[in-house]
């Protein structure tokens, strides 16, 4: 996991190098299961992605690069007050079901970079990580936490691949920054994952466990940034 995010930022600060023209794009994602993903688990997620692509030349309508993706699909949480040596402690217990996304994705333009609306098609293939976190952390009754622990399940992958379809709406002269507005279908593969996690009264945690292939489509609204532009 962290040789993909070493990866891709290396592809961020060694652009001014390998080529004419670098963008990344911030976006909040949510995700809509799809086919038996959906008949199994129901349950739309929220999170943000983030994409760095490059264009080797100026008047190249294809850039290649890479993207970050993670987005929670369910979550629960409990206090706890607990009476020791003569005064109240509060622990909250926050219990979650995760995706962590890493994906290549290849974009070609479809219209002229000086129109208002910019329209674009990409494709992405990659991975999904699957895996469910649980945190503990002590608080005073003055809300400052004192210290937090946590770990995380075992994960389980599933490959992604499929299309997608945005437009940009460039801002200002330079056209630097534009709000960008993209749907995904990724189909993911069979895999394995935790579902609706549940805190009991003695703050033990307990998850389901199930088992379909996993498309989504993926709603994406943000904004693209130019990061290097050499003449």
């Amino acid at each position: 996991m962290r040789t993909w995010m070493i990866i891709f930022l290396i592809m961020g600060f060694a652009s001014p190098v390998i080529c004419q023209k670098t963008i990344t794009t911030v976006s909040i994602q949510l995700n809509f299961p799809q086919g038996e993903y959906k008949s199994t688990y129901p349950k739309t997620g929220a999170g943000i992605r983030w994409s760095v692509l490059h264009r080797f030349h100026e008047d190249d309508a294809l850039s290649i690069g890479g993207e970050l993706g993670y987005l929670t699909t369910a979550s629960s949480a409990r206090n706890f007050d607990i009476f020791y040596l003569g005064y109240y402690d509060r622990y909250r217990i926050t219990a979650s079901n995760n995706v962590l996304s890493l994906a290549f994705k290849t974009r070609a333009d479809l219209t002229p970079s000086h129109e208002a609306v910019q329209l674009f098609i990409d494709g992405t293939i990659g991975t999904n990580l699957f895996f469910s976190s649980v945190d503990v952390s002590r608080e005073t009754f003055f809300g400052n936490s004192q210290y937090t622990s946590g770990n995380s399940t075992k994960g389980y992958w599933s490959l992604i691949f499929g299309p997608g379809i945005g437009i940009e709406i460039p801002l200002g002269k330079r056209k630097a920054i534009a709000l960008s507005f993209k749907g995904s279908w990724l189909f993911g593969t069979n895999t394995k994952y935790l579902t609706d996690p549940y805190i009991d009264n003695n703050g033990d945690v307990y998850f389901t466990q199930r088992e379909s292939k996993t498309s989504m489509i993926i709603a994406e609204a943000g904004v693209r940034f130019g990061i290097f532009k050499n003449n």
